[in-house]
């Protein structure tokens, strides 16, 4: 049973820059959240949930302008 699909596209230069962007704006959003849960684990033996990262994505954004570009759903 096959379940995906592959599809290779073929981005013009400027949209590959774009995708670069994009992609390393969510691995930074991602390490960051990740470290924040693994520190306040470590320091303050809490956890951190999902919701209270996501509360801070629009102060995030304000902040960091760039940030604007992810998509946040």
């Amino acid at each position: 049973m096959q379940l995906t699909e592959k599809i290779k596209i073929h981005p013009a230069e400027e949209q590959v820059d774009v995708l670069w962007t994009i992609s390393n704006l969510c691995r930074l959003t991602y390490n960051f959240a990740l470290t924040e849960r693994q520190e306040a684990w470590k320091k303050e033996n809490r956890r951190v949930r999902y919701v209270e990262q996501q509360n801070k994505l629009p102060e995030i954004k304000e902040k960091f302008p760039q940030y604007n570009m992810v998509y946040s759903k």
